[in-house]
């Protein structure tokens, strides 16, 4: 026969290993929902970075492509807009949305003709990094 003060240690451990138990899912799940949502965040900044950017290079093809062809393959390089059109620099740009810093960036090179450019486009945020890549054709359009 089990006496009362034993019966009562074994009921307070297992409670005590319940509430450890409980305590260590609840940590992993949060941590879970915390990752995703962040990496949410960044997808969507990302993908709004890479629209821009094949934006303003679709209308430098347009308007300037001798500037996209002299472009070196192993620079990476950032757009920036001035009043009178789109400028490229080397490096990366830095833009900070809600107190976090983004780094972007694009690299070009020939796709097997000097009519075609192969874009890779990049967002940096912390340990992560995006990638898009598309085609960009030489455009022969006049205005």
């Amino acid at each position: 026969m089990k006496s009362k003060g034993q019966f009562l240690v074994e009921i307070v451990l297992g409670l005590g290993l319940l509430v450890f138990i409980l305590g260590v899912v609840i940590v992993f799940l949060s941590s879970i929902y915390g990752s995703s949502r962040y990496q949410n965040l960044n997808q969507s900044i990302a993908i709004s970075g890479f629209e821009n950017y094949r934006n303003a290079l679709i209308s430098i093809s347009q308007t300037n492509w001798d500037l996209l062809s002299i472009l070196s393959s192993s620079q990476s390089y950032y757009l920036y807009s001035t009043s009178e059109s789109w400028q490229i620099a080397t490096g990366e740009e830095k833009k900070i949305v809600n107190n976090e810093i983004y780094r972007f960036s694009f690299t070009i090179g020939n796709y097997q003709t000097d009519t075609l450019k192969f874009v890779t486009t990049t967002v940096k945020y912390s340990d992560l990094v995006f990638e898009d890549y598309f085609l960009l054709p030489k455009l022969n359009v006049s205005y």
